[in-house]
């Protein structure tokens, strides 16, 4: 008798346990016909397309013209500069950009592609400092610093 009893009392927690179980998810409807099977399938086939498609697709950098005129819009705006100013800006831009897509797209090592990278930037930089004032340069240098800092 105790032993009925005690087992009771180590089944019972147990098999209340068992009722509070979550119900098993709903399994998916199974098509009728044969065209919807055919449907759903396609279905299934576009949407894995789809997915490989969107990770297999790189990134694709702006035309350099477009980069450059961006970049000259905003040192632009941030240093207040006039429009023929802003003009010969949007030149030394286009070359710089233009440079790194040539390096970029080169078959270089990366180690050479990144002594590449930091050359442009000091000829670009070189040549901002022929084309703004020292007071404009300080300013775009100390900008400069605190967007790296970030």
């Amino acid at each position: 008798m105790r032993f009925l009893l005690f087992t009771l009392l180590l089944v019972g927690p147990v098999l209340g346990r068992a009722q509070q179980l979550p119900a098993a998810p709903a399994m998916p409807s199974i098509p009728s016909t044969p065209a919807q099977a055919t449907q759903a399938a396609a279905a299934a086939g576009t949407a894995a397309t789809a997915a490989k498609t969107k990770m297999a697709t790189a990134y694709k950098a702006a035309a350099p013209e477009q980069r450059a005129e961006r970049m000259s819009q905003q040192i632009g705006k941030q240093l207040g500069l006039d429009a023929a100013t802003i003009t010969r800006v949007k030149e030394a831009a286009l070359v710089r950009a233009q440079k790194i897509d040539a390096i970029q797209t080169g078959t270089d090592s990366n180690k050479t592609k990144n002594t590449a990278l930091q050359a442009n930037a000091t000829d670009f930089k070189t040549a901002l400092k022929g084309i703004l004032t020292a007071g404009q340069f300080a300013k775009y240098t100390t900008h400069g610093a605190k967007m790296t800092a970030e």
